[in-house]
């Protein structure tokens, strides 16, 4: 006869999820990048379902069952514990910009899944990274940001025989990125903005975004941004802006000409993300006028305030750190040992 104690569940959670920037230039629907911006969620075992929101976009999230968060935690209870999810208590301090471009979908969609994953007693390391990946993607959509906001850093992204594959490209040092975002919610759903992209191309314009596609991944994984001025975007940019938004064109030659070594639209739009290399050290103990970032702020914000769209600018950082648990606390069932 022995005893052999049964591992106890999680009753509670809190994770830490990034808010991610994608479609990265000419990498369409390829390249996704986590930034140092995050949400984060506790769930915990309660008597009655309840949802509290603070942050960005807390007057626009809902705090029903029907929030993403509360329906990947029910996939996941479905998927792993084949049970129905049990009456929960959310919590969500979400710090990423709602709907502009800045992965908060996702981030959301991540979030709710590892923590049901977590509470029936599974963890991230025990997962496959490609299962993990394609369960995230099967539920919101855009592997290109659920990979980063899953693993972190820059992640490309791929498809081959109905599998998802991620593959980690080196971040560069000194790298900080600016986002600008209008002030004014301005995003289209996700099916209006991929209409404007053409569904047929040139063989011209295929071989112009294939190659700059290239050069952009070489750059990053390099260090070599001097290379990223010829990593342009033919396909999808201009068509979404010229009709979504005025301030991209300008925003995105301002940055440009106050020093910024790359410039694109966030994901579907409105945020426009500019990144900015460090001259030296660590970017913040430079002195202010090496503070290259600040002055491409004051520029993007000059140049859309000229065409009418007011907004704010975020200065952060490329984050290598994915979804990550932050505290557990454990229920022993009520059967602790069972003897043979």
């Amino acid at each position: 006869m022995s005893d052999e104690a049964v591992t106890p569940l999680p009753k509670k959670v809190t994770l830490r999820v990034p808010a991610t920037t994608a479609n990265i230039g000419p990498a369409y629907d390829t390249l996704g990048m986590a930034l140092s911006i995050f949400m984060e969620l506790t769930v915990e075992v309660a008597e009655t379902f309840s949802m509290t929101v603070t942050g960005e976009g807390q007057e626009h999230i809902s705090t029903g069952e029907d929030n993403m968060v509360v329906q990947t935690c029910r996939i996941a209870f479905e998927e792993y514990a084949h049970k129905s999810m049990p009456p929960l208590k959310f919590t969500m301090q979400n710090n990423i910009p709602y709907k502009c471009g800045c992965g908060s979908s996702s981030a959301a969609a991540v979030a709710g899944f590892v923590a049901g994953m977590t509470l029936c007693g599974l963890t991230m390391e025990t997962q496959s990274s490609e299962a993990l990946l394609l369960a995230i993607s099967k539920i919101e959509g855009h592997s290109d940001n659920a990979a980063p906001a899953i693993y972190g850093g820059i992640q490309l992204v791929y498809k081959n025989d109905g599998r998802i594959m991620t593959y980690n490209v080196p971040t560069p040092p000194n790298l900080s990125m600016v986002l600008f975002v209008p002030h004014k919610l301005m995003k289209a759903s996700t099916h209006v903005t991929r209409d404007l992209v053409p569904t047929t191309v040139s063989l011209r314009d295929a071989v112009h975004n294939i190659s700059s596609t290239a050069i952009l991944t070489l750059a990053l994984s390099t260090g070599e941004l001097r290379l990223l001025k010829d990593a342009s975007d033919c396909l999808h940019e201009q068509q979404r802006s010229s009709k979504l938004y005025p301030h991209y064109s300008v925003c995105a030659k301002a940055a440009r000409e106050a020093g910024a070594v790359y410039v694109f639209l966030s994901g579907a739009g409105p945020t426009v993300c500019a990144m900015v290399s460090g001259r030296h050290g660590d970017l913040l103990t430079q002195p202010r006028r090496e503070r290259m970032a600040e002055v491409v702020a004051e520029a993007m914000v000059k140049a859309a305030e000229a065409v009418g769209v007011h907004g704010r600018v975020i200065i952060t950082m490329p984050s290598n750190l994915g979804a990550h648990i932050s505290g557990t606390t454990c229920i022993h069932p009520s059967i602790q040992y069972t003897s043979i």
